[in-house]
């Protein structure tokens, strides 16, 4: 059950963010966007706090990804791509749960057996 809501979520996050890029992009060339907007306080502001929450999410992959070969490309994609990527490596961590997985452990990284707790 926990592992078709969280496929349902992070499919729909993913659908609906390339649909919208693809429907805004059509509109307005975003890098002429970013030439008229790019003063504005505001647009400042909100593009600051989205990337502080896109860095607390990488905090998290960095938790959850062993090795830093996966962790840097992760960063850059997260960066460029912002919820795009999120819903990615959502989805890609849904996929890796077992049938039965709860919340829990989508949200935490197994122990080895040999670890203590």
């Amino acid at each position: 059950m926990t592992r078709n809501l969280l496929f349902a979520f992070f499919g729909l996050m993913l659908v609906s963010m390339v649909l919208v890029c693809i429907r805004a992009g059509m509109q307005q060339n975003m890098f002429e966007f970013f030439n008229q907007h790019g003063s504005n306080p505001w647009y400042v502001a909100t593009l600051l706090d989205c990337y502080w929450g896109f860095f607390i999410f990488y905090g998290w992959l960095v938790y959850q990804e062993k090795s830093w070969l996966a962790r840097i490309p992760w960063l850059a994609a997260i960066c460029c791509l912002g919820n795009i990527a999120v819903a990615a490596y959502g989805l890609l961590r849904t996929f890796r749960l077992s049938g039965d997985a709860s919340f829990e452990d989508f949200l935490l990284r197994k122990q080895s057996p040999t670890a203590r707790a």
